[in-house]
């Protein structure tokens, strides 16, 4: 029997099912990501035609209790997010992150929360990619791997300016010598930037030099391929 309680959602991935449903990796607030059997999504007489894409928040009952759902009711009760070019691509990167790194039914509401006020970000006609480290950050966090820029994991001792640092995915950063320094190294002063929150070409080079070495181990060696996309562009 289908659940009474409407879950808010948003498609992630999807592919064809049957004749006239669709198979959907979804990101849901109430229960994380999990895959659903949408009915009656395709066909010359869906109700549906061109409303189940990505970027569009739907109300959606479902049953079923093990890892695959069937939906029941659909709503939309609010119009897709409008991205287009470049915002379009990271859009869909962060959809694949999602995708490819929550775990079934992994409840993170703040997260949530975070990957929509992306895309109303996405929807601007300029774009503070500030908010896109802001997103990955957040999405570490909620799953256990928090970037602490603040301090020195090995020694506990907070970042001091003068100082240089490495960063270690998993861990955090690493006070240098000077013979330990090479082109990857991160001033201090950067790093205290980043905590009091201010935005320069050296800020924005470091959190995403970061935020890269922090997902690549969670990624493994599948590439991204919404991100050979926007290459560069970031």
């Amino acid at each position: 029997m289908p659940d009474l309680v409407p879950h808010h959602i948003y498609i992630l991935h999807s592919r064809n099912y049957l004749e006239t449903s669709l198979l959907a990796d979804i990101f849901s607030e109430e229960e994380g990501r999990y895959s659903l059997i949408i009915r009656g999504a395709k066909g010359k007489k869906s109700k549906y035609q061109g409303l189940i894409q990505p970027f569009s928040p739907i109300l959606v009952t479902s049953y079923g209790q093990g890892e695959l759902r069937t939906s029941g009711t659909l709503d939309f009760s609010h119009r897709p997010w409008r991205l287009k070019g470049e915002n379009l691509l990271i859009g869909l990167y962060a959809n694949e992150l999602l995708y490819r790194l929550l775990g079934n039914f992994d409840e993170v509401p703040a997260l949530y929360a975070n990957y929509e006020n992306l895309l109303a970000e996405l929807e601007k006609d300029v774009f503070d990619i500030y908010r896109l480290r802001e997103f990955e950050l957040s999405l570490l966090a909620n799953l256990g791997y928090g970037v602490s820029f603040d301090f020195d994991v090995r020694t506990g001792e907070s970042i001091r300016p003068e100082k240089m640092y490495r960063f270690v995915a998993e861990e955090g950063f690493h006070s240098l010598s000077l013979e330990g320094q090479t082109g990857n190294s991160i001033t201090g002063e950067n790093l205290l930037a980043i905590v009091g929150g201010e935005r320069s070409p050296d800020v924005s080079r470091v959190l995403k030099q970061v935020v890269r070495e922090s997902l690549q181990p969670l990624l493994g060696a599948k590439p991204l391929k919404s991100r050979s996309l926007f290459e560069g562009r970031e």
